[in-house]
């Protein structure tokens, strides 16, 4: 069975949607992970460095959960209707793939493009690597073409009501396009998709150890050499997640979205 992830964030389905993912590849489940914003710091182009350093912690990363060299090849995806997203799979576990929106991340509470994008229909955003601009329902359909060609059993993201109890915005809104994008024309969502609580999981007691525990850490501490928002060779503040993991809510087939 394939799975496919979908947070805002490169790093939030490490803390947050992990070991569950770790655990599907080394299942040796087909496994997609898709990163709805560039998660840059400045806006635009100008973003590309900061957002090529966590791409570069992702591989690592997900090298580390496959257990083979941190060796990737680019993949341009194409879906219906031209769309092209950028991709990258992993040259000794191919069923392993990072898939990238690049569009801007916020950096605060309503500046970002998927907020402006789901409070705004006539919002454009605009991809800091200049391929073509989004509105809402362009985004949406981008979605449906990028589970369509996934071909998920099921999918997983983040709180789509988190933002309430202090969660990122962007957190928020990458799960309300998941969701949009899995609902059929009577508003049923079509496949299973559970979501996972952000930073409040932090706040719960661990509730595994062991094998996975170990495996998330390693997976963390592959990860932040490579982001310069953490200090070479310091706590990161993040390594007690490594013992944490929170599912908010389980999605069926045909469940109502207004049932939330």
């Amino acid at each position: 069975m394939t799975t496919l992830s979908l947070v805002a964030h490169a790093d939030d389905d490490l803390l947050f949607l992990n070991p569950d993912i770790a655990s599907d590849i080394q299942a040796g489940l087909p496994t997609w992970i898709a990163y709805l914003t560039a998660g840059n710091l400045d806006p635009g182009p100008d973003g590309m460095e900061y957002a090529d350093q966590r791409i570069q912690g992702l591989r690592a990363a997900y090298a580390r959960a496959a257990k083979v060299s941190d060796d990737w090849d680019f993949e341009l995806i194409t879906l219906p209707g031209g769309r092209q997203l950028s991709s990258n799979f992993l040259v000794e576990k191919p069923t392993v793939h990072l898939v990238f929106t690049f569009i801007n991340a916020a950096n605060g509470d309503d500046d970002g493009d998927l907020s402006r994008m789901w409070n705004d229909e006539d919002f454009t955003a605009s991809p800091i690597d200049e391929r073509p601009s989004y509105t809402r329902s362009e985004f949406i359909a981008m979605l449906k073409g990028l589970i369509a060609h996934v071909q998920p059993g099921f999918l997983r993201t983040t709180d789509p009501i988190g933002f309430e109890i202090g969660d990122h915005i962007d957190h928020t809104y990458a799960a309300k396009f998941t969701a949009a994008a899995n609902l059929n024309a009577s508003g049923k969502m079509v496949k299973r998709m559970d979501t996972y609580f952000g930073y409040a999981a932090a706040n719960f007691p661990p509730n595994f150890s062991g094998y996975w525990e170990g495996e998330k850490l390693a997976m963390w501490q592959a990860y932040t050499p490579h982001d310069s928002a953490f200090p070479p060779g310091g706590p990161t503040g993040w390594d007690g997640m490594a013992s944490r993991e929170f599912r908010r809510h389980v999605w069926r087939p045909g469940d109502s979205w207004e049932d939330m």
